[in-house]
């Protein structure tokens, strides 16, 4: 699992002629010390330098070169790890803040997959532009004395055919708003029935199950998976995981889950764009406190997600048991709280 604790930003430039120059800029991290991460972002970026300054020999550069490392915090095409503040850790699991200020567990022993809701098509809407030109045509019809020649023959037709289009979306849109009243969930449904099908074809796993503001939340509990396992991928295939979360967990070597709410979808404002990308610069650190914790005071009035039913087998190995009691408590999921 790659989440450092230290960050630091080096530049380097190097003059090539009176009017040119080489400039790079790479992040550096540790585990370990701020100094530590320090001296790796002056390796970086004297690398990076001296492949600019080589490449007028070497003909070009790599494709993927960048001089400027400004890869934002998940860095999913970067070499970089994923840049987020750490609030507290147990054992492996380590909770961070991430890039809008929610609060995330990362783990690399428990498989975790965030599957949304598929997307419904689009329902018909009323025939408001129709019905307005049939009105707009009425008084026309009244006023008119039929002489039936050719212009006036053309007029009625066109209005018929725009009063068979009212009746034909009018229908549909009767229809959509029927269906959508008999089964209003049909999205979840379809979610819902796609998890059952995985538990059924592998009934010998234990899958946690909860329901997100936009779809499901599954931990695997009877076993250990890392990222790598051939089961998670199975898992992510079948469930039809979120492909740029599936790449977040490659990246980041490790599964991630959202245990507090979105701030949008809790009626704030977001951080400014100073104050969200970590590791934040002296002068804006004290905003960004104050905003997290304001944010994390609102956040005890919300759920993230919310546990459904346990599929599968009820016993959890050591890992999925301790990493479910804190999301469940960090996520409020046995409570009744709104979603967010």
């Amino acid at each position: 699992m790659q989440i450092p604790r230290y960050w630091a930003q080096a530049r380097l430039r190097q003059e090539t002629s009176k009017t040119h120059g080489a400039t790079v800029q790479r992040w550096g991290w540790s585990d370990i010390s701020q100094a530590e991460a320090e001296t790796h972002a002056q390796q970086r970026a004297q690398e990076a330098l001296d492949d600019v300054l080589k490449a007028p020999v070497q003909r070009h550069l790599a494709p993927d070169f960048e001089r400027m490392e400004w890869a934002n915090e998940y860095s999913l095409f970067a070499p970089t790890p994923i840049r987020e503040e750490i609030l507290e850790q147990r054992g492996e699991t380590v909770m961070t803040r991430n890039s809008y200020g929610a609060h995330c567990l990362n783990t690399d022993k428990v498989a975790i997959a965030d599957l949304d809701y598929p997307r419904e098509s689009d329902a018909p809407g009323f025939p408001w532009i129709v019905l307005l030109i049939l009105l707009s045509a009425l008084p026309w019809l009244w006023i008119e004395p039929i002489s039936w020649n050719g212009h006036q023959i053309a007029l009625i037709f066109i209005i018929a055919c725009m009063g068979l289009l009212f009746r034909a979306r009018l229908k549909r849109w009767n229809d959509a708003r029927q269906a959508k009243q008999q089964n209003p969930s049909t999205a979840a449904n379809r979610a819902m029935a796609r998890v059952l099908q995985v538990q059924a074809r592998y009934p010998d796993w234990g899958l946690r199950l909860y329901q997100t503001p936009k779809g499901l939340r599954i931990i695997v509990t009877h076993a250990s998976w890392d990222w790598q396992a051939p089961q998670v991928q199975a898992l992510f295939q079948e469930m039809g995981v979120d492909p740029v979360y599936a790449l977040l967990c490659e990246k980041q070597q490790c599964f991630r889950a959202r245990v507090t709410g979105k701030p949008w979808r809790m009626g704030m404002s977001g951080l400014s764009t100073q104050e969200r990308h970590w590791p934040v610069k002296p002068q804006h650190q004290p905003g960004r406190h104050e905003w997290s914790q304001y944010y994390d005071e609102e956040a005890q009035q919300f759920a993230a997600c919310r546990f459904l039913q346990q599929l599968g087998p009820s016993t959890f190995c050591a890992e999925a048991q301790a990493f479910v009691l804190w999301h469940d408590s960090a996520s409020k999921a046995l409570t009744q709280l709104p979603l967010a």
